[in-house]
């Protein structure tokens, strides 16, 4: 694994994810009051950032809206699966 090559990309992606948090200023979900495709496109992303051991530091409206995420069942039965064969050796 490349810790450098993570870390940059963790960066990008936190950096993107304050995109998000600034729309989420405006509405429940990410394109607006109701949920939608948005919310799953970025949904399925956020489950892995969150779920992978790495040094994060997501805005604070993310982590609330990825709560929001899990509470739900269809995410907790279609996202929130197992991926353990792709993570390789440790």
């Amino acid at each position: 694994r490349d810790a450098l090559a993570i870390a940059r990309a963790v960066t990008e992606f936190e950096r993107m994810l304050k995109i998000a948090d600034a729309q989420l200023q405006k509405s429940v979900w990410l394109a607006s009051d109701d949920f939608t495709l948005a919310d799953i496109q970025l949904g399925h992303l956020l489950y892995r950032y969150f779920d992978i051991e790495i040094d994060r530091n997501p805005p604070e409206r993310i982590v609330a809206y990825y709560g929001k995420l899990k509470q739900r069942s269809c995410f907790q039965d279609h996202v929130m699966v197992s991926y353990e064969e792709l993570r390789g050796p440790k």
